[in-house]
């Protein structure tokens, strides 16, 4: 959901970021270029200092001071029973806590990225108590400041100090004057702009005086000119026209040389032109409705990419890959749109609805996170994990097992029979690694995850190598669980620029099973922020099923005429002329029936087939059998002796992702002679 950041524009139409200064530079199609401070300037300290703040009243941190229950003021110590307590925000104020950070590091600024809500926060006399000595939380005061406070000393009456701060206005006029501009693109460096008016002029203006009587006509005579592409290092502007037989034009940015480069395009307003410099994407508002096509430089020819569009506007790159494209929707449509380039033809989904009138332009100002232009106000859009890299997962797999190949919660890759590592729908056990996508989760904007287990967070970290350039070599690193804004259980997403210095990229956890139940389980990967914020559409999970119990084997005495071998010498006594059948009885099993078993059975140094079998152990039977004159073969000429070995042997079929879980094999062996009476 779009969160308004200003309103009562004059039909605010395209942007872009300045990274430098940390704000959104845009034209109102009513005459202005205006910028809006993403990190607001401090105007003043409101108020700081130290307080007790006693039980059951309410802090106001503008004033510093303390009023009853129900009173005015922005936070209440709120206390339900004798040991059950809570922070509270109160009167229209946010809280949100912070946890044991450094005091000093919490700036303005530092205050305003935040998340705030109207959760209180945990203080009750147990475990669950968050206000503990040093930690931090903020507020969003009832006034629209924002404070800071720390907790000192905890109890019913609790010391803490606060301070609290006034910032400014996000939004200020640079400059005024202008006919219907359309878009702008800033320089590199942040000091000047170019600009389009819809009367035709391609503009340059100094963003310290913004006014259109500094701007210089660099080109004029243009046709209802749109967006800009600005390539400065090249000394170049693209501009596509807004008319039935539009243009896409190149401007020298020296001398305002025109240069057209496609011809015959369709009510043109939105366009982006790839790094390579080789082809363009443009948005079109044709008769037969919306559409994006491609042009390719080299021979001015165009291709329709994307269709059924409603009246799209302008065109932004969802990132440095240029695989995908944001465009607004106007009209009845509302929306923003992705399209996925990386498909033939291109995929478009709709990644919001219901934006505000007239959305016009978007501005990648973080990884998943747009501010959009539509018309009389600004807004704020997460879109993380809704088209940036949407193709790939989150929670990858476990070991080798991808995680679309494990299927009520067994692994099985016999689907793909030339995989090097062949599950037949198999359970798992052990210690797991769990393999999550850094990347992705990265670009979303989540910097730290937890793994839960059923709902429960889990610590078991992980050990793997990382290269260190200093030493030429790699190093053990453990990584344990560490907290987050005042929760636990969480560890770190790795950034792209370290991913490929680890030697197992994507672990994200060696998951320990033992201790689990032999049952079914839910594991769910939770992304947040760097204050602890889940992620939109950050939580991946997988079901599968854990047993890490062990398998039994055993073997019973041989018997002959239901008399058994001598247990001390082995021997097994027949009648010559009438020697009978053999009974080996044995077991070989699992208790959930994950197992295969082999009884052989070998004489001397040879196995003998029959009476040795092999298979599931649902179908191993309690015994194996055989003639004597079978057993003794050649050896019943006199003096008919031979001597055997019972061997059995249960493998379990469980695993950890990439290798059987031998640890619960079990095995037994009993070595009998059978010789005459």
């Amino acid at each position: 959901m779009i969160t308004q950041i200003v309103n009562g524009l004059g039909g605010a139409i395209g942007c872009r970021h300045l990274p430098l200064h940390n704000q959104l530079l845009f034209v109102e199609y009513s005459g202005k270029i205006s910028v809006i401070d993403l990190i607001r300037p401090l105007v003043s300290t409101v108020s700081q200092g130290t307080i007790v703040l006693k039980g059951t009243w309410i802090f106001d941190c503008e004033t510093g001071t303390l009023g009853g229950a129900g009173g005015a003021g922005d936070i209440w110590w709120e206390q339900m029973t004798a040991t059950e307590r809570q922070m509270k925000p109160v009167n229209g104020a946010k809280i949100v806590n912070l946890g044991q950070v450094d005091w000093s590091s919490v700036t303005h600024a530092t205050l305003q990225t935040l998340s705030f809500s109207t959760t209180p926060i945990p203080g009750s006399t147990d475990a669950s108590n968050q206000l503990t000595n040093g930690n931090i939380f903020a507020v969003l005061t009832n006034a629209g400041n924002y404070a800071k406070v720390q907790v000192l000393d905890y109890g019913y009456n609790m010391t803490v100090r606060w301070a609290t701060y006034r910032v400014g206005s996000k939004y200020r006029v640079l400059g005024t004057g202008y006919t219907e501009p359309e878009d702008i693109a800033a320089t590199a460096s942040e000091t000047s702009a170019y600009v389009t008016e819809r009367s035709g002029n391609f503009l340059r203006v100094p963003l310290g005086s913004a006014n259109r009587a500094s701007a210089t006509v660099l080109a004029s005579g243009l046709t209802a000119p749109q967006q800009i592409y600005l390539d400065e290092a090249n000394g170049y502007a693209y501009v596509v026209e807004f008319t039935s037989v539009g243009r896409l034009v190149r401007i020298r940015l020296a001398d305002g040389t025109i240069t057209p480069l496609a011809t015959n395009l369709n009510n043109a307003v939105g366009l982006v032109v790839t790094a390579d410099r080789q082809h363009a994407y443009v948005s079109e508002q044709t008769e037969k409705g919306g559409r994006i096509v491609k042009i390719t430089f080299s021979t001015g020819t165009k291709q329709v990419v994307a269709t059924e569009l409603t009246q799209p506007f302008f065109l932004t790159w969802a990132d440095a890959s240029e695989e995908r494209l944001f465009v607004t929707e106007r009209g009845t449509a509302k929306r923003l749109a992705a399209i996925d380039l990386t498909q033939t033809p291109a995929v478009v989904s709709r990644v919001e609805t219901g934006l505000p009138n007239n959305p016009s332009s978007t501005a990648v100002i973080a990884p998943g996170k747009l501010l959009i232009c539509c018309d009389a106000e600004i807004g704020e859009l997460n879109v993380a994990g809704l088209v940036i890299s949407s193709a790939a997962p989150l929670f990858m797999g476990i070991g080798k097992v991808p995680f679309d190949r494990i299927v009520g919660g067994f692994a099985d890759t016999t689907v793909d029979p030339t995989y090097p590592y062949q599950f037949n729908k198999v359970p798992f056990g052990g210690t797991l690694p769990l393999l999550i996508n850094h990347q992705r989760a990265f670009i979303m904007g989540a910097r730290f995850y937890q793994v839960l287990v059923d709902g429960t967070p889990r610590f078991d970290g992980y050990t793997d190598y990382r290269w260190n350039a200093a030493l030429g070599r790699y190093q053990v690193r453990t990584q344990a669980a560490t907290s987050v804004a005042g929760g636990t259980g969480y560890f770190p997403v790795r950034s792209p620029s370290e991913l490929f210095l680890w030697l197992s990229p994507a672990l994200g956890l060696q998951l320990n099973t033992v201790g689990l139940s032999d049952s079914s389980h839910i594991i769910t990967i939770r992304f947040v922020d760097a204050t602890g914020s889940v992620i939109r559409d950050g939580t991946a999970s997988i079901s599968i099923m854990v047993n890490n119990q062990s398998c039994v084997a055993t073997i019973g005495l041989p018997t002959l005429g239901g008399v058994e071998a001598d247990p001390n010498c082995g021997t097994l006594r027949y009648t010559p002329g009438s020697p009978g059948t053999v009974v080996m009885p044995f077991t070989a099993s699992h208790p959930a029936g994950y197992a295969s078993y082999s009884f052989s059975l070998v004489k001397g140094v040879n196995t003998l087939t029959p009476p040795s079998i092999s298979g599931d152990v649902a179908s191993a039977p309690n015994q194996a059998t055989a003639s004597v004159t079978d057993l003794l073969g050649t050896c019943i000429a006199s003096p008919g002796v031979a001597g055997f070995a019972e061997h059995v042997y249960v493998a379990t079929n469980i695993i950890n992702g990439e290798s059987r879980q031998s640890q619960y094999d079990a095995s037994a062996t009993i070595a009998f002679v059978l010789a005459p009476v």
